[in-house]
């Protein structure tokens, strides 16, 4: 994991600039997923995130994670819908067919919102991360000491309210990854019985 060259690519960041090189770079951070969530459901008290730059990255990489299997489930989910959509356009669609598509619509909204959150999210965390990269003067560090590289306390204040935003998400995503699993599941069940009736 080259540290030094993520560290590149957020200098490089510069207002009203696209997050996504960061973003990239930050989704490469490897985290231990389990450890993260059981952390998430523990949180309190003082030290609540990492303090640690590479933890930070490793903490967001984590969330990031858990957004995209959600961007997943969502691209399923509008499939679904669309095939839907398909299957009803020369008939009327049964009781059973516009109620599992009023509560596709309901979810995939949900989803929505939680996204744009996200991206707003991330863009403030980029933001902060760029200026503590700034102003920390890391020229000359090497791999070894970005490991252990803690951050200012004034970064720690700074992005705290963001990550309480990320673990908002965190548990949004986990609550609507398990609706939209079970949604998917009976809008496929649907439509194998419509194709059955068809045939």
């Amino acid at each position: 994991m080259n540290y030094l060259e993520g560290i590149e690519v957020i200098q490089k960041y510069t207002s009203g600039s696209s997050v996504e090189p960061v973003l990239k770079f930050i989704m490469t951070v490897p985290h231990n997923e389990e450890a993260f969530a059981n952390a998430l459901d523990e949180v309190g008290g003082i030290n609540r995130y990492p303090d640690t730059f590479v933890g930070l990255l490793s903490f967001i990489s984590f969330i990031l994670g858990q957004k995209s299997k959600m961007s997943q489930l969502y691209e399923t989910a509008l499939d679904r819908y669309e095939t839907l959509n398909q299957v009803t356009a020369k008939r009327r669609p049964t009781e059973e067919e516009s109620k599992i598509k009023r509560t596709l619509t309901d979810f995939i909204l949900k989803i929505e919102k939680v996204f744009e959150i996200q991206d707003l999210t991330d863009e403030s965390l980029v933001k902060e991360l760029n200026r503590f990269v700034s102003e920390a003067n890391l020229y000359g560090v090497t791999d070894n000491e970005i490991k252990n590289l803690k951050v200012s306390s004034k970064t720690v204040a700074l992005v705290e309210p963001h990550l309480d935003k990320q673990r908002e998400n965190y548990y949004q995503y986990k609550k609507l990854g398990a609706v939209m699993t079970r949604l998917i599941r009976i809008a496929d069940y649907i439509l194998a019985e419509a194709k059955m009736g068809a045939g």
